[in-house]
């Protein structure tokens, strides 16, 4: 057995070793991510190896010549396709098209040429070097969300460049008097040894983006709160703990505003735990809009929830906070009870923990309570007279 065959047999094995794995991933995740695209594309791809081995020991090969050449053209285009379905976007179709019918047109025109003949040889690996580029655009076009994207990239960069390059070994080694002397050719062994490599190592990159991916969604899942699509405690302790841990002088610049929402649980005993729920839900909202891009925002319990400032004097935080009372005392939905909360605002001690932090901020709530709820104050530990004129703030609390 020559070693290109061998080389065949061992592709058509990690193709379909690939298919079998986003398949598996596919059935037991059941994410909305369709993974089951890539165990097809490499089921498709997997056909090329195994014709060139039937090609080469069955008496009828030309409809194996055909489903080796386009079997290899159509896994190509499905990794494009994949690579958007797996994104969520729509696959480049036109593109997928053009690419499938410039392949189909080639491979008629020069079906009896001259093998060997370097425009011959161009013309057979053209779409599939095509194909291959048109993974590159569509792994680019989303390295912005996955910076394993860009290795992928890279990676299917080197395999078009590879198919280019083919045309000029085939006519210096000899690729066999016919397709049937292919596989014993020492092209063979060259096409075959770079394919197997370059496209493993593809592969591998690809399963690394999906099981990635899985990882993030379901730590995004976990650490999200389900009726307010806000982070949860959980969430909201693990993306803080970096910035109020921080060593750059910046870190100190950072506020929480605790919010508890006022007499929330009578809305739930006299319009029900559904209107309850949509309070949750359109305070959520106007939480969500009126802080900026950088904050993190959580529901912490029932009523109760966080929002964490970044780079913020903590003038700026009682600005926002005010904002954001303003929003829901004036909110205009007809179905659902006037309600307002009351607010406590603290500002980082250099040293100090996130509880600690968190801490200091409760306490301010519960004093805007006893004032008379529907209001915000001021924690004053560690700010200096100068700092926002805060002091003078305090002594003028905004409610409403």
């Amino acid at each position: 057995m020559s070693g290109a065959i061998a080389l065949l047999i061992v592709n058509s094995a990690v193709a379909g070793l690939f298919s079998l794995c986003y398949f598996l991933i596919a059935l037991i995740n059941r994410s909305e991510r369709p993974v089951i695209v890539f165990s097809i594309s490499y089921l498709i791809g997997m056909s090329s190896p195994i014709s060139e081995l039937m090609v080469h020991f069955s008496n009828y090969p030309v409809p194996f010549m055909l489903l080796s050449y386009f079997g290899l053209e159509c896994g190509f285009l499905a990794m494009a396709a994949a690579l958007s379905a797996f994104e969520r976007k729509r696959p480049l179709w036109p593109a997928i098209f053009g690419i499938a019918c410039l392949a189909a047109i080639m491979r008629f025109l020069i079906w009896n040429g001259p093998r060997d003949d370097l425009l011959y040889e161009i013309c057979y690996q053209l779409p599939l070097a095509l194909a291959l580029f048109l993974c590159v655009g569509v792994a680019l076009s989303n390295a912005h969300r996955l910076t394993l994207y860009y290795t992928l990239s890279v990676l299917f960069g080197a395999c078009g460049a590879n198919f280019l390059i083919k045309p000029f070994v085939a006519v210096a080694m000899g690729s066999g008097r016919t397709a049937k002397d292919y596989a014993g050719s020492a092209y063979a062994l060259y096409s075959q040894a770079s394919n197997g490599i370059l496209l493993t190592a593809a592969g591998l990159v690809v399963l690394l983006v999906v099981i990635q991916t899985a990882i993030r969604e379901h730590l995004e899942t976990s650490d999200t709160d389900h009726l307010s699509g806000l982070l949860n405690r959980r969430g909201f302790d693990r993306r803080a703990q970096g910035l109020v841990g921080s060593t750059l002088p910046e870190a100190t610049d950072v506020c929480v505003v605790m919010i508890d929402l006022d007499h929330f649980k009578s809305i739930n005993d006299t319009w029900g735990h559904d209107t309850g729920d949509r309070v949750i839900q359109i305070f959520s909202e106007i939480l969500r809009n009126a802080a900026p891009q950088s904050a993190l925002a959580a529901r912490t319990g029932g009523e109760e929830f966080v929002l964490l400032l970044h780079r913020t004097k903590i003038e700026s935080a009682r600005l926002l906070a005010e904002l954001i009372r303003q929003q829901t005392t004036a909110h205009q939905y007809p179905d659902i009870p006037a309600f307002t909360f009351s607010a406590g605002i603290a500002k980082l001690i250099p040293g100090e923990s996130l509880s600690q932090l968190i801490r200091r901020a409760d306490q301010a709530t519960y004093r805007a309570k006893l004032g008379g709820r529907n209001r915000s104050e001021l924690d004053l530990t560690g700010i200096a007279d100068s700092d926002d004129h805060a002091q003078d703030w305090n002594a003028c609390s905004w409610h409403g």
